[in-house]
């Protein structure tokens, strides 16, 4: 949870709504909602400092994001069986 409030304090209001593009706001501990009335767009703390962490890869170096991704991917695939791919 120490973790989770770090995060929180680190990234509040510094990211926006992967919908619409408005801010992200704690709804309560456990959830962020978008702060835009139209838009229902929520996530979990967790999901959002994935998010957050993501977000701030890609904006530092996104060739070192992408490479990130495409192991990740491999790896998953590699665990799939040959005749499914």
């Amino acid at each position: 949870m120490v973790a989770m409030l770090r995060v929180r304090e680190q990234h509040a209001g510094s990211l926006s709504c992967p919908q619409c593009g408005s801010d992200l706001v704690a709804a309560s501990p456990d959830w962020w909602r978008c702060l835009a009335e139209r838009c229902s767009y929520e996530l979990t703390a967790e999901a959002y400092s994935l998010y957050a962490t993501l977000s701030e890869l890609f904006e530092r170096d996104p060739d070192a994001f992408f490479q990130i991704v495409r192991a990740h991917r491999d790896e998953l695939r590699a665990l799939e069986p040959a005749w499914m791919r």
